[in-house]
């Protein structure tokens, strides 16, 4: 499925990877929100972990595909492409676990925005996306602010931040998220305040929908 073949009346559906602090969560929000749709964080389908203690979960790398519940997110995607609502896991960033018995409901709506670091990975997911994104950003911008929301929204220390970035969120760019971006669509630069980030993720979005069938995928472009 590409942006090409997107039709008026059904859910348009949007991939929007890129690395670790590009703004992908807080900009993909905003935006679901301005086009009346819903977004959802493939870091919320991190794979089950309860075997593992604290110390061990604080310490595995969630940047490899292993690491995401890809089968369940797939599942759900493709419920929510056919019109359905959702019930999306609950993630508990400082246990490193999903909340048991609990669940965000996310009620059918004209537009869906899937954003994490391989969302542009899977080959189970793509298909569904009418337009890939690809968030880009130079390195130090996004240690900046991975590790500022890290702090302040996730509870984590300093110490483990650095570890995390150079033993895990890095080697994992080079290995899966870069080979990625030739997917995207269109590779938006993420290095401006996150409001003007925000705006062109719109317009890119806005500019794709409701475009009629035509003759195939929509070639790469960089803004």
């Amino acid at each position: 499925m590409t942006a090409a073949m997107a039709k008026p009346g059904r859910v348009f559906i949007v991939g929007v990877g890129g690395p670790s602090g590009s703004g992908k969560s807080t900009v993909v929000k905003r935006v679901a929100s301005r086009l009346g749709g819903h977004a959802i964080s493939m870091e919320v389908y991190s794979a089950e972990s309860r075997h593992l203690s604290l110390k061990e979960r604080e310490k595995q790398n969630y940047d490899l595909p292993a690491a995401i519940d890809v089968a369940l997110l797939e599942s759900q995607v493709g419920r929510y492409a056919a019109g359905e609502a959702i019930e999306a896991p609950i993630y508990d960033f400082a246990q490193h676990l999903r909340v048991k018995e609990r669940s965000q409901h996310i009620a059918s709506a004209p537009v869906l925005i899937v954003e994490g670091i391989l969302a542009l990975h899977f080959d189970q997911l793509r298909p569904h996306f009418d337009l890939a994104i690809y968030l880009e950003a130079p390195e130090e911008v996004c240690f900046h602010r991975r590790r500022v929301r890290d702090i302040t929204e996730r509870q984590r220390s300093v110490e483990l931040i650095k570890w995390q970035w150079e033993n895990t969120v890095m080697p994992a760019a080079r290995q899966y998220l870069l080979p990625s971006k030739q997917y995207a669509n269109l590779v938006l630069d993420a290095t401006p305040e996150l409001a003007v980030v925000e705006n062109k993720l719109y317009a890119a979005i806005v500019g794709k929908r409701g475009v009629a069938a035509g003759s195939g995928r929509t070639g790469q472009g960089v803004l």
